[in-house]
């Protein structure tokens, strides 16, 4: 027999992975299981000693046992009650455990029967996926099951990936961008005021300093509360990491996040929709930057001959 075992870890595995695997799984046991009624019609009438069959099924089964995050538990043996679930509820899934065997006989004629038990058990839950297999390595009937479930796991992309890696400067970007349009409003609406304006007259770069102050102030308070939501849901959580003459530092724990997995189920349903929704928000903003500096510095240029 061959035995291995996989842990995800800093992977993204998303529900469409996953029911690829079931549905591999299904076809494999339901070819097998009409494989064994098909041979067993075929040896109807000859006697035992004589008998031929590459498989006659003694119990292969996929079972799939379903906690819910409302503390319920269903246990399927059908194929399309499970599947049916996991479609309907796939945002209420806390975990899973999923079993697969292939337990069966095989005889040649003039040798005895051959037993053979093979098995793929998947422990799922939405930050881990565990793998274990026992495989023959002489009958490779499930083969293609174990390297379809490795393409899945090499192929997935990263849970640390560029968008939890630039969280700051996205962050940054993000909330300057949103907020240097009402640092500009206010600024100039203070241009009204006679002394004020002749106080920004006398230096041409008194006037995008203090916009400029005041966009990344409002962007750091109120600009990048939308974008710090999102990111909420997906960034490693915080770790005390000392203090400074301010209080206590805390930074996100890379370490343990990479060591686990993101699996698309319960509360990650929609992890990967919040990825996108970042990354587009910052391309948009990107754009707004240059356009924001670019009218700071007219309007720099106009003051001084105001």
């Amino acid at each position: 027999m061959y035995n291995d075992s996989i842990k995800v870890a800093n992977k993204i595995i998303t529900a469409e992975d996953l029911e690829e695997i079931f549905v591999k799984m299904n076809e494999k046991l339901l070819y097998y299981q009409n494989l064994s009624v098909k041979e067993e019609a075929r040896n109807q009438g000859i006697e035992s000693y004589n008998r031929v069959f590459s498989y006659k099924d003694r119990g292969s089964n996929l079972k799939v046992t379903v906690n819910f995050h409302d503390n319920t538990t269903i246990k399927f043996d059908r194929y399309d009650e499970f599947i049916t679930i996991f479609h309907q509820r796939l945002e209420e899934i806390k975990d899973m455990f999923v079993v697969f065997c292939l337990n069966y006989e095989t005889r040649e004629l003039g040798r005895g029967t051959t037993w053979e038990n093979q098995h793929i058990y998947l422990w799922i839950y939405e930050n881990q996926m565990n793998i274990d297999v026992s495989l023959s390595s002489t009958d490779h009937k499930m083969d293609d099951v174990y390297e379809l479930i490795k393409t899945k796991i090499l192929n997935a992309p990263e849970k640390y990936d560029r968008t939890i890696k630039r969280k700051s400067r996205i962050i940054m970007t993000v909330g300057f961008a949103i907020g240097i349009i009402p640092a500009i409003v206010f600024v100039t609406l203070l241009l009204l005021v006679k002394e004020i304006r002749l106080f920004f007259s006398s230096t041409i770069i008194l006037y995008p300093i203090c916009t400029t102050l005041l966009g990344l102030g409002l962007g750091t308070t109120i600009g990048s509360v939308q974008i710090s939501s999102l990111y909420s849901k997906i960034s490693p959580r915080k770790v005390y990491a000392g203090h400074n003459d301010k209080g206590s530092i805390y930074k996100d724990d890379i370490e343990e996040f990479t060591k686990k997995g993101e699996i698309l189920i319960g509360r990650n349903v929609d992890n990967l929709e919040i990825r996108n929704q970042i990354e587009k928000m910052n391309q948009k903003y990107k754009k707004w930057i240059p356009i924001e500096l670019g009218l700071i510095l007219i309007l720099s240029i106009i003051l001084l001959f105001v």
